[in-house]
Formats: structure tokens, sequence, C-alpha cells
């Protein structure tokens, strides 16, 4: 349906063209040549396109400037702020990291202490079974 929109609106344009050209040039003297009043048609078109273009290019400068203004304005405080959540954020997670690994490693390292000692400890001593553990290279006699 839209395509079939396209083509009416694309013949609408060319039959508006060929009307304005026809009509131009039969505004055109008798004392004109047809070449002088072809010349004058396409003087009139570059004219027209080019007040076409100068609007275009004003419209474009006027969008850079709303967009410069947009930026300035509402942009670069966005990113301000942005930064200095993850500043925040950075320093909250430094915090927590440190606070929570810091009991959690003196837990481990107590734990890792009293192993030891009791490893030393009982190392002469053997399972219930009086055997010695030949798997473990640690248990065994102490010479």
């Amino acid at each position: 349906m839209r395509q079939g929109w396209l083509w009416v609106i694309l013949g609408g344009v060319a039959l508006l063209l060929i009307a304005l050209i026809v009509g131009l040039y039969l505004l055109g003297g008798d004392h004109q040549a047809p070449l002088e009043r072809l010349r004058d048609i396409s003087l009139v078109f570059i004219t027209v396109g080019v007040v076409l273009w100068i609007m275009l290019m004003a419209a474009l400068v006027g969008v850079a400037v709303w967009l410069a203004l947009m930026i300035k304005d509402k942009i670069i405080p966005l990113l301000e702020e942005l930064t200095a959540t993850a500043s925040r954020v950075h320093g909250t997670t430094n915090f927590v990291s440190e606070e929570v690994a810091k009991p959690v490693i003196s837990t481990y390292s107590s734990i890792a202490g009293w192993r030891a000692m009791i490893k030393t400890v009982t190392k002469g001593v053997y399972p219930k079974g009086g055997k010695k553990d030949s798997s473990n290279p640690d248990s065994g006699d102490i010479s």
C-alpha cells in the first residue's frame, strides 16, 4: 500500500515540474528564441535550488547550535554526575571489600595456625589401629 502512495507522489511531482516548465516556456515573449526561454527557465530552477539549499544549510546550522547548547546544558552535567557516582561506587567497593575480607582472612589465618599447631603436636601419635599411615608421608615416628 505504501509503495502505491510513493508512485502517486512521484507522479504528482513530475507532473507539477512539467507543468511549471511548460508554463514558464509559454510566459516567454515572442521576441525570445526557444533557447533563451530554456535558459531563463533553467535560471529560475537554479535560483530556487540555491534558495532551498541556503534554507537547508540554515536549518542545519540551527540544529548544530541547538545540539551544542543541549550538550553544554544537559549532557556535560550528566557525565559529571555519572563520574561522581562511579567514584562513590569505587570507594564503597574498596571499603566493603576491605572490611569484609579482613575478618575472613584473619579467621582463616587463625584456623591455619591452629591446624599447624595441632599437626605439630600430634605428629607422633598414630590412628586407633596402632599402625603407621603409609599413605601420608608426614605421619610416622619422630626421629
